[in-house]
């Protein structure tokens, strides 16, 4: 991944046709700052997939409420708030593995992160076996 700048920025992957509004603007965002290899994009697009199932769940919860009913007839939690967890479980796993620079100054690629983290990894070794 490299972030894009100036006129010089090549043409944006456009969004899947499935998704929705939320996961729509969260690939926009992405793919306006940065440019994403093939598989980043495949990860960009689960994530999407995610915040828009999640806004669906949501809107289950708002319409159902956060109890329903149990075999036995015992309030219990609603389904999707389970779902929910999951999902934002999963979410933050896909994220950390698109590994976005979060931070203005720190706009490198993942390649270049985990090339710092090993060589920081190294040197610590080295220190510490004198």
């Amino acid at each position: 991944m490299t972030e894009t700048v100036g006129s010089d920025t090549p043409r944006r992957a456009r969004p899947p046709k499935d998704l929705g509004a939320r996961g729509r603007s969260f690939w926009a965002s992405t793919v306006s700052v940065f440019e994403l290899n093939e598989s980043e994009i495949r990860l960009l697009h689960e994530c999407c997939r995610i915040l828009d199932e999640l806004d669906e769940l949501r809107e289950v919860v708002v319409r159902e409420g956060v109890t329903s009913t149990g075999s036995t007839g015992q309030t219990v939690a609603h389904p999707a708030l389970a779902a929910m967890s999951s999902h934002r479980g999963i979410l933050g796993r896909l994220l950390t593995q698109l590994d976005l620079p979060y931070e203005e100054h720190e706009a490198r690629t993942p390649a270049q992160i985990r090339a710092s983290r090993a060589a920081s990894s190294r040197w610590e070794r080295r220190a510490a076996n004198g």
